[in-house]
């Protein structure tokens, strides 16, 4: 039986959070943790080490950009996903220089599962 994946959700919308992370855990994937803010995702990255990260773009208190580098500072090969409900073509180019995927809200969760289980 193979391990299930764990997810840290980290949006400013609790609402947004709060339905992402009920059906990652419909689909098996476990959430070890949620926030509202760059810093927090931050944070839960070091305490939990979850293999994926679900990352908003746009927040306050710490951008996803913001926890983004000092994620990838702890681990290289961190796992992310960024979601941004913003049309934005800079957001998209930066973060295809990271090689993170990104998904636009509303989302695809069948897109954001494979990218999970990939």
């Amino acid at each position: 039986m193979d391990m299930k994946r764990s997810v840290i959700v980290i949006d400013d919308d609790e609402d947004t959070v709060r339905l992402f992370s009920e059906f990652l855990e419909e689909k098996d994937i476990k959430v070890v943790g949620n926030g509202y803010d760059g810093i927090t995702a931050i944070k839960l990255y070091k305490e939990k080490k979850p293999d994926v990260v679900l990352i908003d773009m746009m927040m306050p208190n710490g951008s996803g950009f913001h926890a983004i580098k000092k994620i990838r500072n702890i681990n290289p090969k961190a796992k992310i996903i960024a979601i941004s409900g913003g049309n934005s073509y800079l957001i998209e180019d930066k973060l295809e220089k990271l090689s993170i995927p990104f998904i636009r809200k509303p989302f695809n969760i069948a897109q954001i599962l494979s990218i999970i289980n990939a």
